[in-house]
């Protein structure tokens, strides 16, 4: 009798501790069989015809590449003449239509005049017509150009999708469908016909793979200087065979940002090495070479790209190359839409990679930082731990004023843009997906869970 009590005692113990699990949990190389098979799977776009400038390269540029910038601040309670509000306005739209690339793509001639009436209208109808008025009113008519790089005052018309995690309960995928960790199966939630599009592959607090329903929800009117803390809209109601109901609740999206010291930052005494980068600056690469070159080929690597905000295509080429021997190839193409050339095109090739590659992302990695992800997912055994991306990377921008309100404007005035592949893979204010779902600020502690847990 006391040795069945005794057995009862440590399988109680065991189900109270991490190290005893009911939640089946695969191997890493049966983890990484599963995420490769996804990354190849995803084809390198082809097609960018419905971008392209019409008539194609016909357009005529009025304004210079070269944007003069005053010493003077823009005072939103500055009081400007209609004319020199109409002069601002005038020279917005004739950029807008020499030099950007998805002129056409948001409804051409058509959408841009009606916006600039309705623009013209209200700074008509204001008593007194400052330059909060003038800005206000682009930013409210001009919201069908949903490109995030795009901005007057830091004030972008593109809607951003925030990531609402549920984890009150995990949940365990199975052959047929979802259910609990004590048994229960899910039958349906109210509102979601595709269980799948819901629960996402996740960690628990212990590290261990489980799925957690996942939500990503719209909001309007966002500032390029930083997100805040958001409250998700709506609850989900589960359905259990047999009856039973359960109400969840989000939790709180929060933002990440670390505001580290120099832009490379090298945790080689970490417990497993960790390489911070800030932005592809080219700043502090050498060192990248030198602490690769010493790294042992099966020592796994943890990249954060977590308050990683952007750079430039050259640094990040660069960087892929001291990280791994070589550059590697996009799903994207980057071509002119006033020209119609593709002014990229690389083989659709997975490339082969025996070390483990953890790369943490999160709502602020954005511009580079998205294409640096892209790459990656050419890349064997990575895991792309945390939230879905900025959603900024249909374009670039470079940042001018305008004359008279001396309003900043970000834009792409180049003509180029990033055509990425058709269906789920990205969608700008959206962003790139992870493999799995934890809150920015916790992916490190859980993947480094992950790696002990699975290795």
């Amino acid at each position: 009798m006391k040795h069945k009590i005794k057995i009862l005692m440590i399988a109680l113990m065991c189900m109270l501790t991490s190290g005893c699990s009911t939640v089946p949990q695969p191997t890493m190389e049966e983890l990484l069989a599963e995420v490769n098979a996804e990354h190849a799977a995803v084809e390198q776009a082809d097609d960018f015809s419905q971008y392209l400038r019409k008539p194609l390269g016909e357009t005529t540029f009025k304004i210079t590449q070269t944007f003069p910038f005053s010493d003077e601040e823009f005072d939103p309670q500055k009081v400007l003449t209609l004319e020199q509000a109409t002069e601002d306005v005038d020279y917005l739209f004739t950029v807008f239509h020499d030099t950007y690339p998805l002129y056409d793509y948001f409804g051409g001639e058509e959408a841009f005049t009606a916006a600039r009436e309705k623009i013209l209208a209200d700074c008509a109808a204001a008593q007194p017509l400052t330059g909060e008025v003038l800005v206000e009113s682009m930013i409210a008519h001009l919201n069908f150009v949903e490109d995030r790089h795009f901005s007057i005052n830091k004030q972008t018309t593109q809607p951003s999708d925030y990531p609402f995690l549920f984890r009150e309960i995990a949940f365990v995928k199975t052959e047929n469908g979802y259910r609990t960790e004590d048994g229960r199966n899910v039958e349906r939630v109210d509102g979601w016909d595709n269980l799948d599009e819901l629960f996402r592959r996740s960690l628990d607090k212990n590290g261990r793979i489980v799925y957690y329903p996942v939500i990503l929800e719209e909001f309007k009117n966002l500032s390029m200087g930083g997100m805040s803390t958001r409250i998700c809209s709506q609850q989900l109601t589960v359905h259990y065979q047999g009856g039973e109901s359960q109400i969840l609740t989000a939790e709180p999206f929060k933002p990440y940002w670390e505001n580290q010291e120099g832009n490379i930052v090298i945790e080689k005494d970490a417990q497993f090495p960790v390489i911070r980068m800030k932005n592809f600056t080219g700043q502090g690469e050498r060192n990248v070479r030198e602490f690769m070159n010493d790294l042992s080929d099966t020592t796994p690597l943890i990249l954060d790209m977590r308050s990683n905000s952007g750079g430039y295509n050259d640094a990040r080429s660069s960087f892929l190359n001291h990280l791994f021997g070589r550059d590697l190839p996009c799903n994207f193409l980057k071509v002119n839409t006033i020209t119609g050339e593709q002014l990229s095109k690389e083989a659709d090739e997975f490339v082969e990679n025996d070390r483990l590659v953890i790369l943490l992302v999160g709502k602020m990695s954005a511009s580079q930082a998205e294409l640096f992800t892209d790459a990656l997912h050419n890349l064997e055994n990575v895991l792309i731990i945390g939230e879905n991306t900025a959603g900024c990377a249909m374009t670039g921008m470079i940042d001018f004023q305008l004359p008279n309100s001396l309003a900043k404007v970000a834009l792409n005035t180049m003509g180029s843009m990033h055509v990425f592949p058709q269906g789920d893979y990205f969608e700008e204010g959206r962003g790139l997906l992870p493999d799995i779902w934890v809150p920015a600020g916790e992916a490190e502690e859980l993947a480094v869970k992950l790696i002990e847990n699975l290795k």
